[in-house]
């Protein structure tokens, strides 16, 4: 089996046990990423969605992902809650490390052509509607799709109009 070795457990000559590991070898022709979750996010988690992961070795390089499980089950630290989720490379890239560290990115839905204001000028979500400060008014408005970044308005507010960045 090709791979890598990650620690070799005697030296030459030394005796080894049955059953006892003398090198421990890591295929990395199949490198999958683990990535946890908050709860708040998983119920929007699915297998075949399309993710980045960033590497910080790779000096910002971004590459594509796809997840391929999703655990059923959290587990819990005490105060909060995370989800496993497994992903494969689209193509792996070269110089991939056994267990370093990645920031993972799943993009869970996408629209083109909407209106959209930064998230943090939305508050009081509820259902399908918020509230922005427009012009230094409180104005309600629809709100679509929402993101870590941005929030989809779905009515309330047009094109060119100003809102506040965060109140």
């Amino acid at each position: 089996m090709a791979g890598k070795i990650l620690s070799v457990g005697g030296t030459v000559g030394s005796p080894v046990d049955a059953g006892s590991a003398f090198i421990t070898l890591a295929d990395t022709g199949d490198m999958r990423i683990e990535a946890d979750f908050p709860e708040a996010d998983a119920d929007h988690l699915a297998v075949g969605q399309s993710a980045t992961v960033a590497l910080p070795a790779q000096d910002g390089s971004t590459f594509d992902a796809t997840v391929v499980q999703v655990d059923p089950t959290g587990t819990s630290d005490g105060t909060l809650v995370r989800f496993g989720v497994v992903l494969t490379f689209a193509d792996p890239p070269a110089g991939l490390l056994v267990g370093q560290s990645a920031t993972v990115t799943v993009t869970t839905g996408s629209k083109s052509g909407v209106l959209r204001v930064p998230s943090t000028s939305v508050h009081d979500v509820a259902g399908t509607t918020g509230t922005v400060l427009r012009n230094g008014v409180r104005t309600t408005v629809g709100v679509g799709l929402r993101g870590d970044q941005y929030t989809e308005i779905t009515g309330g507010l047009a094109a060119g109009d100003q809102v506040a960045r965060s109140w």
